[in-house]
């Protein structure tokens, strides 16, 4: 049963490549979708261009190793010095890019995934986010859990006949956000902490 497995394998992956073909998911959905490699190349290469990106001559992972080690222990406020050996991925690699196929939209656009596991500040970030979340309460008035409690607050507000519901989608909202803005916003929150706590 293995070996006829394998070879249904072996088939499906040679009739795949003759054909030029890719495997990739679905979005929103555990579906699997068979699309040409070259078009889908295509759209990658088109979200990278549309994002201003630019391909680098060196892989910067070892720099941004070094630079995040300063970092972390400059940062005694968050990081406890016997927790910092705990934040180092020991193998760290670039973030992989990888494209869902939109099969509920026209002509199949795709939503990049960024898999950041391995990425030098996937463990040190994580934990600063955890941090910075006790330090400050920022006053995220209207973020909800999920869907569900979305709609039941949506049930509780009053609605009249010349009332309307509209959803918003914003496209590529996270290569968007400006890292300057949210820093020094951070910082401003942090600052208001400390002088709280000191008062």
């Amino acid at each position: 049963m293995q070996k006829r497995h394998q070879y249904n394998v072996n088939q499906i992956k040679q009739t795949l490549q003759q054909n030029n073909l890719i495997i990739a998911k679905g979005e929103k959905s555990k579906a699997l979708v068979i699309t040409d490699r070259i078009a889908l190349t295509h759209k990658v290469q088109k979200f990278i261009h549309e994002n201003d990106m630019v391909q680098l001559n060196k892989d910067p992972t070892e720099t941004y190793h070094k630079q995040i080690q300063i970092a972390t222990q400059n940062s005694e406020d968050l990081i406890d010095r016997k927790r910092r050996k705990y934040l180092l991925n020991i193998r760290p690699t670039a973030p992989r890019l990888n494209a869902y196929i939109k099969t509920h939209k026209e002509n199949e656009p795709i939503r990049p995934v960024i898999d950041n596991t391995q990425a030098r500040a996937y463990k040190t970030a994580k934990f600063i986010g955890r941090q910075i979340k006790t330090h400050i309460n920022l006053p995220n008035t209207y973020v909800t859990t999920n869907s569900k409690e979305l709609a039941q607050e949506l049930c509780r507000l009053p609605f009249n006949e010349e009332q309307r519901i509209i959803t918003l989608d914003i496209k590529d909202l996270y290569v968007n956000l400006p890292k300057q803005g949210i820093i020094q916003s951070t910082i401003f929150w942090l600052n208001i902490k400390k002088y709280r706590n000191n008062n």
